[in-house]
């Protein structure tokens, strides 16, 4: 499942940025939201970097490592961005080049009490985020006086709904051609062999497994995916399909999968569906 990780820009628990951040993981159930924590993050200082960096920044750079992209929702603190959530972002700068976020996409939002919804900070937050490297989506998505628009930890106003989905299509299209970009690259690092009828997994010219196929025009139908018997459990089947997926997008074909592991892969990982046959 593709995991994207949240920065609430609020350290309060009781600021509509974390409702607004609540509500929009409920309107994405397919991904995987995770909180990402920032709250006890040293204050960034090069000088650490010199000896052995303070855990919680490794930590920190780990997690945001292992995600594929980001939604990001904050107030507007004098016209800007809050210190805690700044912080962060410093944390995670260094160390260079091998920056965590790069290319991964973002989907930035402010809200605030006024009516401009923090389009200041959110410019600036924008600027913040092309400087690291985040992909970060082009509109500046704003919501203004944001407690009318809540009723409990619902969003009750329509056209703020209807802006939010739409941007959450767009985030998520975004996740789709990022991850399925960056499994293709790994994909194809991968031993196999191929033929018309079979693909198989190779480790030292071992097979750990197979896929029978079916290439008819303009598609590819996989009817079995088989592991060894002393490979279960590894993540081989994984390995397979998105390899086999790789493949198919790399030669422009669908997928129809009768095998039902094939299917409960495609179901469980929203990224592939676009390749499906009608």
């Amino acid at each position: 499942m593709v995991k994207v990780g949240v920065l609430v820009g609020s350290l309060s628990r009781q600021a509509y940025s974390l409702r607004l951040a609540q509500y929009l993981a409920t309107r994405l159930p397919e991904v995987e939201m995770l909180q990402l924590d920032y709250s006890e993050l040293p204050f960034y200082n090069p000088d650490l970097e010199r000896t052995e960096p303070p855990m919680e920044w490794t930590a920190f750079r780990e997690a945001v490592r292992q995600v594929d992209g980001f939604l990001i929702v904050m107030p507007e603190y004098n016209l800007s961005i809050p210190a805690a959530l700044k912080n962060a972002f410093d944390v995670i700068s260094v160390p260079a080049p091998a920056l965590p976020v790069q290319g991964k996409p973002a989907l930035a939002i402010t809200d605030s009490s006024g009516s401009r919804g923090g389009m200041l900070a959110n410019v600036h937050l924008h600027q913040v985020l092309q400087a690291l490297g985040f992909a970060v989506l082009p509109a500046y998505v704003t919501i203004g006086k944001v407690s009318e628009v809540f009723m409990g930890d619902e969003l009750t106003d329509e056209f703020e709904v209807r802006l939010l989905d739409e941007q959450l299509q767009k985030f998520k299209t975004a996740l789709t051609q990022f991850t399925r970009s960056q499994a293709k690259q790994m994909a194809f690092q991968e031993s196999f062999s191929l033929t018309k009828e079979r693909l198989t997994l190779l480790e030292d010219r071992k097979p750990l497994g197979y896929a029978d196929l079916r290439r008819t025009t303009g598609h590819l139908e996989i009817n079995h995916v088989i592991v060894q018997p002393d490979q279960r459990g590894k993540g081989v089947a994984r390995r397979i399909m998105v390899l086999l997926l790789a493949i198919a997008e790399e030669t422009s074909l669908t997928v129809i999968p009768h095998c039902s592991y094939a299917q409960a892969f495609i179901d469980h990982h929203f990224e592939y569906q676009p390749l499906l046959a009608n």
